[in-house]
């Protein structure tokens, strides 16, 4: 089995960057597509990116500023049922350390290159838009 997993420093407090991650309407300015619902334990976010293509994640657990973990609950291939963690953490260089996990995977699923891709670009968006913010 294979977890993904992605990191990325982002110039902004961790509460910025963690409110870039749960405000919906902060969602809808640096994700692909449209973006629905809630993120609060036990509520559905969704999201699609493009048409056909639809994304449901419930949201389990939230620890303000710090920790997302959800659950695909709605998805393409071999998405329903995983799990998405967002860990946040203050990097001694002053930055916002966000790192991203997504798994398991079985090493042969033919999904697992293209998601490890466009979960590096989702964190790449996410920067963008936080450090604009933030400037």
């Amino acid at each position: 089995m294979i977890t993904l997993r992605h990191a990325i420093k982002i110039a902004a407090s961790r509460s910025h960057a963690f409110h870039a991650l749960t405000d919906i309407g902060e969602m809808a300015a640096w994700h692909l597509g449209t973006v629905k619902g809630a993120i609060a334990p036990g509520e559905t976010l969704v999201l699609t990116p493009k048409l056909g293509t639809r994304f449901s994640w419930r949201t389990e657990s939230v620890e303000p500023d710090r920790r997302i973990i959800q659950t695909c609950i709605e998805g393409s291939g071999s998405s329903p049922g995983r799990t998405l963690t967002f860990n946040l953490a203050d990097g001694a260089d002053g930055r916002t350390l966000v790192e991203l996990t997504d798994g398991e995977w079985q090493s042969d699923d033919p999904h697992l290159p293209f998601c490890n891709t466009h979960w590096g670009e989702v964190l790449h968006r996410l920067k963008g838009h936080v450090e604009r913010d933030a400037g």
